[in-house]
């Protein structure tokens, strides 16, 4: 399978909405409220994508959208994390994982990114993804991220990479 990893075009933002759309419809199903999953739409996701334009890359199959990965240079406040980089979102259609294809988006943040320590959060039972950034190298640090929503909390997990 040939893929390319190229920044989010307005060409491609739809592509990454729909990706973003079905990667949780197929990773957070059981993981999260079920009227959070229901209550999603392409749109809402294609819009979403708005707010991170400039720091989201696309992986491309055949010209279509099949994973992304939103990255911030200096991680958000609420880490409370000084001179650490951040890994937002990181999502791969179930198809085409195990291929390469998280991985080669995720190095590719890497290298855009300018701190050695790079902080992610991952769903609390999303075993899949932990084990993926546990492979790139990230270690759980013990801190928990709730977030209240309509439907009950959502718990993350800290992960971190301190490169060298």
């Amino acid at each position: 399978m040939a893929y390319r990893i190229v920044p989010m075009s307005e060409q491609t933002r739809l592509g990454k909405g729909k990706v973003h759309y079905t990667a949780w419809q197929e990773t957070y199903s059981g993981l999260m409220p079920e009227e959070i999953l229901s209550s999603l739409s392409v749109e809402q996701c294609a819009e979403w994508a708005k707010q991170w334009a400039d720091s989201t890359l696309v992986a491309l199959c055949q010209e279509q959208v099949i994973g992304f990965a939103c990255y911030c240079q200096q991680a958000r406040d609420f880490t409370g994390r000084k001179n650490t980089s951040e890994i937002m979102a990181l999502y791969v259609l179930s198809d085409h994982q195990h291929k390469g294809v998280g991985r080669a988006l995720m190095e590719q943040c890497l290298r855009r990114l300018p701190h050695p320590a790079v902080v992610l959060y991952v769903l609390k039972g999303n075993k899949n993804a932990m084990e993926f950034y546990r492979h790139m190298g990230f270690e759980l640090t013990g801190k928990e991220l709730i977030q209240p929503t309509d439907y009950g909390e959502l718990k993350e997990l800290e992960m971190l990479l301190i490169r060298p």
